[in-house]
C-alpha cells in the first residue's frame, strides 16, 4: 500500500484514475512531464511548503543517527517485531513518532507567537484527539496504522509526500538506507546545516535525540508515550524551529537553493521572476515568457519555450472538450459555431497550434512514454479536417484515453452528428477567461511559488 500512495503523490501515473474527472483528455501526463524535466521533480503538486521539507530532512536525519548509533539497543519487544534498526519498518515507526511528536508539539504552544498551524499535515485529526485528550494523549511507537494520526501517514505525511525530492537530491533511496557510501556528501552538508551555531534545528536536536535514546530501549512494539512525558524543551523546540514556513525559509532558504539547484538553470529563471513579483498576480503564461528573457544557457531556455509551444495546443483542446459537455444533447455544429463565434477560433486554429508544438514527443520527458504517445494522437486529432471533424476526432480520442482507464466516456457522437454526454454538464468558460493564447495548466508554478515565498520568508 505504501508504495502504491508515493506512486500516486508524487509522480502522476495514468494507470490510476483518480485524476479521471478533472482530466478527460488525459493532458496531465503531458504538462507534468514538461513541469518536472524543469523543476526536476524537487517540486510538485504535493511538495512545496519548505517548512514540511526541511521537517522531513531533520527527522530522516534523526533517524539516521539512530541506525548508525551502535551505543543504542532495541529492547526485545522491538527487536522481535523489526529485526534491526536497518529494517525499513523501524524507520518508519520513527518518522511516525517523530511527525506525532511534531503536531502535538505544535498544539501545545499554539497559542505562541509565531507558531501557525495552518498547512501542517495531520493537524485537523491532531487537534481533535488533543481537544478530547489533551497532556494524556498517547503516542504509539509502530508502523502500522493505529499509530497514525493522519490517515495512510506513511504515504500522505511528511516522509511520504517529501520523499521524491529527497531521494532525487540523493539524501536515501526507497528503503531508505542511509548508510551508502553515494548519500554521504549531501549528508556532510545537511549535518553542517542543522548543527550550525545558533541555529533552531540544532538546540531541537540535541533535546529530540536524548529523548529517543531515553525512551527507545525500554519501549515496546505499540508501546504508548504520553504527552506528557514529553519534556516541554523538546516541544518548545519543535514550536521555535518550525513555527511556521516563512520562519523556516529565513534559516534554511540557503541551503535548500544549493541543494535543490531551483536557483539555477530554467527553475532559476523563474524563481528570479517571482522573487521580483512577490505580491504580484501574474499568471501561468506570463511567468514563464519573462523566464524566458532570463535563461541564459540555450538548454535551460528550451524546457521554457517547450513549455510556451505546447500549453496553447492543450489549453485549446481542453477547451474545444469542455465545448462538447455543455449540454446533454446537442449537435456537433453547436460546438463548432460556439467555438468560432463565442471564442473566436476557427478551422485552422487546432492545426496551427498542434504544428507550432512541433516535435515535442521526441522530448527525452515525453519519447516513449505513454505521455508522448498522447501528444501525437491529440496532434492528430487536431488536424483531422474542419472543425466539426476536430470534435469527432477529439470524441473519438477521449474514448480510447477513458478505456485505457477501465472507465465509460464522458460523451458519444452518434447518427446525425449528435453529441450525448453521459457525464456531469459543464456551463462552457466565459470568453474573456479563455482568449486565443490563454494558458489553462499550471506546470507547478503555483506550487514552486508557494516554495519561493517560503524561501523568502513570507506567508503565503
Amino acid at each position: 500500500m505504501t508504495s502504491f500512495l508515493n506512486a500516486y503523490l508524487t509522480e502522476y501515473d495514468d494507470s490510476l484514475s483518480g485524476d479521471s474527472y478533472i482530466d478527460p483528455i488525459g493532458t496531465l501526463i503531458v504538462w507534468s512531464a514538461l513541469g518536472r524535466q524543469v523543476f526536476d521533480d524537487r517540486v510538485n503538486s504535493v511538495s512545496n511548503d519548505v517548512r514540511n521539507y526541511t521537517l522531513n530532512l531533520f527527522h530522516h536525519h534523526l533517524v539516521r543517527r539512530l541506525v548508525l548509533d551502535d551505543e543504542l539497543q532495541l529492547g526485545a519487544s522491538l527487536r522481535r517485531q523489526y529485526g534491526g534498526k536497518e529494517a525499513l519498518a523501524f524507520k518508519q515507526a520513527c518518522l511516525i513518532l517523530l511527525e506525532n511528536l511534531f503536531v502535538f508539539s505544535l498544539l501545545r504552544h499554539q497559542g505562541t507567537a509565531g507558531v501557525v498551524t495552518a498547512g501542517v499535515l495531520g493537524i485537523s485529526n491532531a487537534r481533535r484527539t488533543w481537544d478530547q485528550h489533551g497532556e494524556q494523549t498517547r503516542l504509539l511507537f509502530t508502523h502500522s496504522k493505529e499509530g497514525q494520526v493522519l490517515v495512510r501517514q506513511l504515504g500522505l505525511g511528511v516522509s511520504g509526500r517529501y520523499k521524491t525530492p529527497l531521494m532525487k537530491i540523493g539524501f536515501f533511496d526507497t528503503d531508505y538506507q542511509y548508510h551508502l557510501p553515494k548519500f554521504q556528501p549531501c549528508w556532510s552538508r545537511a549535518e553542517a546545516f542543522i548543527g550550525q551555531k545558533g541555529c533552531a534545528l540544532a538546540t531541537l536536536e540535541r533535546e529530540i535525540y536524548s529523548f529517543l535514546r531515553e525512551q527507545l530501549p525500554a519501549l515496546k512494539h505499540m508501546g504508548a508515550i504520553a504527552f506528557e512525558n514529553v519534556p516541554t524543551a523538546l516541544s518548545k523546540g519543535y514550536a521555535k524551529a518550525f513555527g511556521s514556513s516563512p520562519a523556516v525559509g529565513a534559516y534554511a532558504r540557503d541551503f535548500w537553493l544549493a541543494e535543490t539547484g531551483l536557483g539555477t538553470g530554467a527553475a532559476g529563471a523563474i524563481f528570479d521572476v517571482l522573487v521580483a513579483d512577490l505580491d504580484g498576480e501574474a499568471d501561468a503564461r506570463e511567468t514563464v515568457e519573462r523566464a524566458i528573457k532570463r535563461t541564459k544557457r540555450p538548454e535551460d531556455r528550451a524546457k521554457l519555450e517547450q513549455i510556451a509551444r505546447v500549453e496553447p495546443f492543450l489549453a485549446d483542446c481542453a477547451l474545444l472538450f469542455s465545448l462538447m459537455t455543455t449540454a446533454r444533447e446537442h449537435s456537433v455544429d453547436t460546438v463548432a459555431q460556439a467555438w468560432r463565434h463565442m471564442f473566436g477560433r476557427g478551422d485552422n486554429r487546432l492545426p496551427e497550434l498542434a504544428d507550432r508544438a512541433g516535435d515535442i514527443a521526441q522530448l527525452p520527458a515525453l519519447k516513449g512514454t505513454q505521455a508522448g504517445g498522447r501528444f501525437v494522437a491529440l496532434q492528430q486529432a487536431a488536424r483531422a479536417g474542419n472543425t466539426q471533424e476536430q470534435v469527432r476526432a477529439l470524441a473519438a480520442y477521449h474514448g480510447k484515453v477513458m478505456d485505457l482507464r477501465g472507465q465509460a466516456a464522458w460523451l458519444s457522437i452518434g447518427d446525425g452528428a449528435r453529441i450525448k454526454v453521459h457525464a456531469r454538464t459543464a456551463a462552457p468558460p466565459p470568453p474573456d477567461h479563455r482568449p486565443p493564447g490563454s494558458w489553462f495548466n499550471n506546470y507547478y508554478l503555483p506550487q514552486f511559488t508557494s516554495l519561493v515565498k517560503g524561501l523568502q520568508g513570507v506567508g503565503t
